[in-house]
């Protein structure tokens, strides 16, 4: 007879989730600097080192701000907030987030994480602006 919770036991991890929850020789995570899944995701969870994650609903999400020339950086436009996140290849970060397809963005730290392979996306700092500096940013939206 076979086992009805034999999928939800830790030892039968599929291939993609065992790879997920390995680490290597150092002890350190495999990094990840988003996920981007096949069907609509209701939230994006922003997963910070040093600061508290947060977990914005993406009905709340107005615009991406980015530049055409480089992948180093953008600003999401929540309506209540905005989140500027820096690092290098961020193009199809950006652009999961953007398809409303993202469920998480992760910033990297070399003390949980083992170094990503080069030409991966990797998220180096995720800053928060609230208050005033957010009135600013979204004044530009107020009169168009």
């Amino acid at each position: 007879m076979s086992d009805p919770l034999a999928q939800f036991r830790r030892e039968s991890l599929s291939p993609k989730a065992a790879n997920k929850a390995s680490k290597d020789t150092a002890g350190k995570r495999h990094y990840e600097a988003f996920d981007m899944t096949n069907k609509p995701a209701p939230y994006t969870e922003i997963r910070c080192i040093m600061q508290p994650s947060q977990s914005p609903q993406s009905r709340f999400f107005m615009a991406a701000v980015f530049s055409a020339d480089y992948d180093d950086a953008f600003t999401l436009i929540y309506s209540y907030m905005a989140v500027e996140v820096k690092g290098q290849n961020l193009r199809d970060v950006r652009r999961a987030i953007q398809t409303g397809r993202c469920e998480f963005i992760q910033e990297y730290h070399e003390n949980e994480f083992a170094r990503p392979s080069n030409g991966a996306p990797i998220i180096e700092s995720i800053k928060f602006i609230t208050g005033e500096k957010l009135d600013d940013i979204l004044s530009s939206y107020k009169g168009a």
